[in-house]
């Protein structure tokens, strides 16, 4: 009491509204609508099960437009009609498994656990994107039950070897770490044909020691891999770069911004469909003022060489690799050799655990690597200084074998292939999507409410797992080039995200511009990493404010600088 007035604490009001938050998280707004506060690990599959109704009515009464975007002390109208509750939530029903994600769990491992097809999860839980689960979700198991606390033991291994299936393949032990996604692409094939020969009901469940029967691919065994030319692996150390588009723009001016930046390397997709429409017959014009228009700003040049033409390809689907890999290879031989000692470096395709870059083929780590192989030789023939750069890959948690393969999966399938030996330094695509580059998958307070639960989201995490996976494989001594890395802005263009791009729109320009500055500082730190090429210069003013390519850009589309343009500028170059 003082002057005759109550004094409560702060705190003590704090306290007691806390209290009366959690004891009333239901509040009824009409005689037939309640109001939700979204809780720790809530679903609107949760939710909708709770409330006896469906996840389309709770979206459409709260205008959402994606069912994983939901946070915690969400008010979400619950739609008149709905049911009473039928269960407290998270609680599961007659059938039904409830599982709380843990840190590092992945769809994938979660339905591996429980023997329950990954698919049938995700459909029972409403989950649009597999990759997209976050620490403390509950997620419904349909039909599933708590998991061994200890895998079953092997069957005893036999010391011969049965007759083989009726076709042409090989045996394979199973090593620990293995799974199906992996071997089969190591080897070239599909898990559907490895689960066919070998009369598999269960394609998550194979064991340490197992003997799998590997059927070839189109009925041969994979084609040997050429002998590496024996040239001594150019070295190369930290060095700051960017990808531009030069083709059909003002190259001065381009350039121009490039030397400002105070960057040496720049970084040109070349698009081998574009440049020899028809077979021997490469178009030089343009190819000719870009390498001279870099020569007369003083700039080294990071040619990144994919999709095939149609006269090469079987299909004309996606974009993909040739059905004859040789002549990826005279394309590439003859840049070697055209612009010897003013091409610096040639990446060998982009981003091939995709199905969209490597259509027309089974996606396989060592058709790949037979790729590269050859690509290899035949720059290294024309151009021994060339830096040769392993396609980098796509970061995805996504792992069905034929949308995607997961990078670190693809990655380690590649040196069992042979990687080590063709490559002088190794291509990756570390972004960070709306995480900081310091920030380290998973089990932080996460600051966006998606794309923070895999470690393919985390630039820091996917540069330490790469180089993890190389000392593994004794590739201590090269170094991983950036050959794309950035963070997406959507402020200032206006409208929403594209679809699978709602990250961006937690990005402010500011922050953009941090996280690439960081991004460089993080990666200058560690031995391992060579030039970091940002993702990207002048897409905007190429492809317009509507572009997806243009959240990466440091320039408007009328040339005008983001702040992250200063902040790279500014930037201590040591």
């Amino acid at each position: 009491m003082r002057n005759g007035r109550l004094v409560v604490s702060t705190s003590v009001v704090f306290l007691g509204l806390l209290l009366l938050l959690m004891l009333v998280w239901v509040i009824p707004v009409a005689a037939d609508q309640l109001i939700h506060l979204v809780q720790t690990g809530e679903t609107l599959f949760s939710l909708a099960r709770h409330y006896n109704t469906t996840i389309a009515a709770i979206m459409q009464i709260n205008g959402l437009t994606d069912p994983n975007m939901i946070f915690i002390g969400q008010r979400l109208v619950i739609p008149a009609g709905a049911g009473a509750p039928v269960a407290t939530p998270g609680s599961p029903v007659a059938g039904e498994t409830i599982y709380t994600v843990q840190t590092g769990d992945t769809l994938f491992g979660i339905s591996r656990r429980f023997g329950v097809p990954m698919m049938t999860i995700a459909q029972a839980n409403g989950i649009v994107n597999p990759s997209r689960i976050y620490i403390g979700q509950q997620i419904v198991i349909p039909g599933g039950s708590a998991p061994p606390p200890v895998a079953p033991a092997p069957a005893p291994v036999p010391t011969t070897v049965a007759s083989p299936p009726p076709s042409e393949g090989f045996y394979y032990t199973v090593q620990a770490g293995d799974t199906l996604f992996g071997i089969a692409s190591r080897y070239g094939t599909t898990v559907s044909l490895i689960v066919a020969a070998n009369n598999m009901t269960n394609p998550n469940w194979i064991t340490v020691g197992q003997q799998l029967w590997i059927p070839a691919a189109g009925g041969s065994p994979p084609a040997p891999i050429p002998a590496p030319v024996p040239l001594p692996a150019p070295q190369s150390g930290f060095g700051y770069g960017i990808q531009l588009h030069l083709i059909g723009q003002d190259r001065d001016q381009v350039l121009g911004a490039v030397n400002v930046l105070g960057f040496t390397w720049i970084k040109q997709q070349i698009e081998w469909k574009v440049f020899e429409p028809t077979p021997g017959q490469i178009q030089w014009g343009e190819l000719d003022l870009m390498v001279n228009a870099a020569d007369a700003h003083n700039v080294r040049v990071l040619f990144s060489v994919a999709k095939a033409p149609a006269w090469a390809r079987a299909t004309s689907e996606e974009d993909g690799p040739p059905a004859n890999y040789q002549d990826y290879w005279n394309f590439v031989g003859a840049l070697a050799s055209r612009y010897a000692g003013r091409v610096d470096a040639y990446e060998i395709w982009n981003e091939q655990n995709l199905r969209r870059e490597w259509n027309g083929e089974t996606l396989s780590a060592t058709r790949y690597v037979q790729l590269l192989a050859g690509a290899y030789n035949a720059i290294k023939a024309a151009d021994p200084a060339a830096v040769v750069v392993s396609g980098a890959l796509a970061p995805t948690g996504w792992n069905d074998g034929v949308t995607a393969i997961d990078d670190r999966v693809y990655f380690d399938a590649m040196y069992a292939a042979g990687l080590k030996s063709f490559s002088d330094a190794i291509g990756a695509h570390p972004n960070g999507w709306a995480n900081h580059p310091a920030a380290h998958c998973c089990g932080q307070e996460p600051s966006v409410p998606s794309h923070n639960n895999h470690p393919s989201f985390f630039f820091r995490h996917t540069l330490e797992d790469y180089w993890n996976i190389m000392v593994r494989w004794g590739d201590g001594n090269s170094r991983i080039w950036a050959t794309e890395f950035g963070w997406g802005s959507l402020e200032g263009l206006g409208g929403q995200p594209q679809p699978g791009y709602e990250f961006v729109a937690f990005n402010t320009l500011d922050e953009q511009a941090e996280y690439l500055t960081q991004g460089f500082s993080l990666g200058r730190s560690y031995s391992f990493v060579g030039v970091m090429f940002v993702w990207n210069l002048n897409f905007c003013p190429v492809a317009g404010s509507g572009a997806e390519q243009c959240y990466w850009g440091i320039v408007q589309t009328d040339w005008s600088p983001r702040p992250a343009y200063g902040a790279l500028k500014n930037m201590p170059k040591p």
